[in-house]
């Protein structure tokens, strides 16, 4: 069938061009979301690490919040991030406190590729991570197996 002079072969073109037209903006838009989730997955299991060397650095004896800052600085330098908080008991614990615990928290606009632009100045990523310190005596409150 002929449609004002015109062959099927020349109709056939103009369709396609119109469907990626259409279908082109959402491929793309969605690939687009996708490495944005997957960065603000990464960045939260950077802030996870981050709380737990953290942690460990507080948990060794002697263990300040130079180390805690120093251990956390690391991590999340490594990644690139930047515009985090620390916060942590260490400084206030006393001779014979046995958990010690640090917080990361970043905010969302500072983990994602589009910032606040889509509402992310809202919400924060953070981890707490809590740790028993090494080399205190409890007075025989843990429990656990004797060697």
């Amino acid at each position: 069938m002929k449609l004002l002079g015109k062959s099927a072969k020349y109709v056939r073109r103009g369709t396609a061009i119109v469907e990626t037209a259409v279908v082109a903006p959402v491929m793309i838009l969605g690939m687009l979301g996708m490495m944005e989730v997957s960065y603000a997955f990464m960045v939260r299991q950077t802030v996870t690490l981050a709380s737990r060397e953290g942690a460990r650095a507080a948990a060794l004896p002697g263990g300040d919040m130079t180390d805690v800052n120093t251990a956390v600085d690391a991590t999340m330098g490594a990644a690139n991030l930047t515009g985090y908080t620390t916060t942590s008991n260490v400084d206030s614990l006393g001779p014979t406190d046995v958990q010690v615990s640090v917080d990361v928290s970043i905010p969302l606009d500072r983990a994602t590729f589009t910032g606040s632009m889509l509402g992310g100045g809202s919400f924060d990523i953070s981890s707490q991570t809590t740790m028993r310190r090494e080399g205190i005596d409890d007075g025989g409150a843990a429990q656990g197996v004797d060697p």
